[in-house]
């Protein structure tokens, strides 16, 4: 009995150092756009540097709008560490995302947030910038998407329904590039509109005014700026009736948020 119990220990032992003497498989340094790392949508990471680049893959569906933002962790020597995000609608970066209407370069802490609308489904790819200093540091980032949905709304002319969109602006400077699709209950795009609101701003659209069908469908909205900016709420209603409904807007969330 000893024997085998001594023979299993030889055995066990002879395993594990032939497996520590094996070469581990390396992981390629994620300093180039080939190289990219996958990193799953909502999760934040961190990235330790100083005048570094690091590429990230994440996936996006086509219509759907999504929010990179990055911000330094801690002090370092006393400097102004910085992070800084660019966007890129393929895994080649070659496609720049036009960070016009969601960029947030507002200096807050040294944070950046860049947002987009992707043109399609499939890989995407950021990059994060740590800012040149005497020590590295982190930039802790997070890849969201802020795509809102409201389920339903009824459109009857006879009866005086309609949907009616209602979209407010949460911050005080202007959010451009927001783009509201209307969809009828096939799922076919009905049309689409792309709107600005001021700071503190208001805006309204008619689903009728998108070709929405008779019936009754769904509307999406894009918007490239982070999440909470805008809130959004549909409601039908008939002047004809008296009556109204609501369906208000929500965001698809990832499991790691």
């Amino acid at each position: 009995m000893h024997k085998q119990r001594s023979a299993v220990k030889a055995s066990l032992w002879i395993a594990f150092a032939g497996a520590a003497l094996m070469p581990s498989t390396a992981v390629a340094l994620n300093d180039t756009c080939a190289n990219a790392h996958s990193r799953p949508m909502g999760y934040q990471f961190s990235q330790d540097g100083s005048d570094s680049t690091r590429f990230y893959r994440f996936l996006a569906a086509a219509g759907a709008s999504y929010h990179v933002h990055a911000s330094p962790v801690g002090t370092n020597d006393n400097a102004p560490e910085f992070c800084a995000v660019d966007n890129w609608l393929d895994d080649s970066c070659t496609l720049s995302a036009s960070a016009a209407s969601g960029d947030e370069d507002t200096n807050d802490l040294g944070s950046d947030g860049d947002g987009f609308i992707a043109e399609s489904s499939g890989p995407h790819t950021t990059a994060i910038f740590n800012s040149p200093e005497l020590n590295s540091f982190n930039c802790e980032t997070i890849i969201q998407e802020t795509t809102l949905f409201s389920p339903w709304f009824f459109r009857e002319p006879g009866s005086g329904y309609d949907g009616f969109v209602e979209i407010r602006n949460n911050t005080s400077g202007v959010a451009g590039g927001i783009v509201v699709t209307v969809f009828n209950s096939d799922g076919a795009a009905a049309g689409a509109s792309t709107i600005s609101i001021p700071g503190n701003g208001t805006a309204l659209v008619q689903v009728s005014s998108l070709g929405a069908a008779v019936g009754y469908g769904s509307v999406r909205i894009a918007t490239p700026q982070r999440p909470g900016t805008i809130v959004a709420n549909l409601t039908t209603l008939s002047g004809l009736t008296g009556l109204s409904f609501d369906a208000p807007f929500s965001r698809r969330e990832s499991p790691y948020q």
